[in-house]
């Protein structure tokens, strides 16, 4: 196999509501886009507010169809969940710090995988558009993303110039986004054009684990005829951390003595504290971690509390990052045992809801031949 990179983009300097459009004018195979995102924080902080949060959609179009669409959290998580790895996160609080996000956008089982990827010259004419909202979280500002036109887009195509034998590529979109009621059914009619590889979904409020947010997931054909899932999300969550593992990455925090710090994983948290820059007269522990947060103790040597704000490091590790869940059908890496549903006249996605004001996304991974 004769693999190369194409850049789409480098660096290019996007505004705060900015929606860029690239042509895909490569006529090799697509294996996946790298697509590397940086802003720069304001001169005071830039507290709980990621990179992830202001990039809102990335797609991939052919005229007015849609082949791909999910925001960056989404697309990290996906990352995951195919590579096995966290991608490359560079998450900050500090003042006047620059973020830095770089995740892949697979077609494919996996990077390169010489069957499943993105063939443009299939297309009349594909362009990858990605959208973004520095406010989406926090105004720009000092205690935001810095005002000014400061977001960085980099896009590169990772392409297989030889030894591809396409057959399709794994289309990732989102097919539903609502906020959660305290109970009762979310019935979402999934689309019955292509076999599912996987479903992804996004249960995520700030203080609550995934599984109490959305309790129950049931997917049934045709009233019942198949269900081929009808599970405890709980359940679902503990064997995808059995499968994939724990998320890991450095995240730089600005905090004191007894406060929190929104995590980009939602359990399992098994994260350690140290200092950042020149302090090292303290004393830094995670009180605790779960449900997306991190409480930290932060004391002098003297084992005084330290009421200012101080840098520090944070060796964050933990499962469901973005507070996601996967759900795959079959073997991962066989076509033939994926989901089917066009026997089917329809396929449902029953959420049993737990939680109010929750947002709950429902990923979709679908074989596109």
């Amino acid at each position: 196999m004769k693999t190369r990179d194409a850049i789409l983009a480098y660096q290019e300097l996007q505004g705060d509501t900015d929606t860029k459009t690239l042509d895909i004018n490569v006529v090799d195979p697509v294996s996946a886009f790298e697509i590397e995102v940086e802003c720069t924080n304001g001169a005071t902080s830039n507290e709980d507010n990621f990179i992830s949060d202001i990039v809102t959609n990335i797609q991939v179009v052919d005229g007015a169809e849609v082949l791909t669409s999910l925001n960056m959290a989404q697309l990290e998580a996906l990352h995951f969940y195919k590579m096995y790895t966290a991608p490359a996160l560079g998450v900050s609080e500090w003042a006047d710090g620059v973020q830095r996000h770089n995740a892949l956008l697979l077609f494919g089982r996996k990077l390169y995988d010489p069957e499943l990827c993105l063939v443009p010259t299939n297309y009349r004419n594909p362009q990858l558009k990605v959208t973004f909202n520095k406010a989406a979280i926090r105004a720009a500002g000092a205690t935001g993303f810095a005002s000014g036109t400061n977001i960085k887009l980099t896009v590169i195509a990772k392409v297989i110039e030889e030894g591809a034998t396409p057959r399709g590529f794994l289309m990732s979109k989102i097919v539903d986004s609502f906020t959660s009621a305290s109970s009762g059914d979310r019935r979402v009619e999934l689309p019955l054009d292509y076999s599912y590889r996987m479903l992804m979904l996004r249960c995520w409020l700030e203080g609550y684990d995934v599984d109490e947010i959305i309790s129950d997931v049931k997917l049934t054909c045709d009233a019942d005829k198949f269900v081929p899932i009808d599970r405890k999300l709980k359940q679902l969550d503990a064997w995808a951390l059995g499968e994939y593992g724990l998320f890991e990455i450095k995240h730089d925090v600005l905090r004191a003595h007894n406060t929190d710090v929104r995590t980009i994983v939602n359990k399992e948290g098994n994260s350690i504290l140290f200092p950042g820059g020149q302090d090292d007269g303290l004393i830094c522990i995670a009180r605790w971690q779960w449900s997306s947060q991190l409480h930290i103790t932060l004391l002098d040597h003297a084992g005084s509390p330290v009421g200012t704000a101080k840098k520090l490091h944070i060796a964050e590790r933990g499962h469901a990052p973005h507070a996601t869940v996967p759900i795959p059908f079959g073997l991962s890496d066989s076509p033939d045992t994926w989901l089917d549903p066009r026997p089917y006249g329809k396929v449902e996605l029953v959420l049993t809801q737990a939680t109010a004001d929750a947002v709950v996304e429902v990923v979709t991974e679908q074989l596109r031949m």
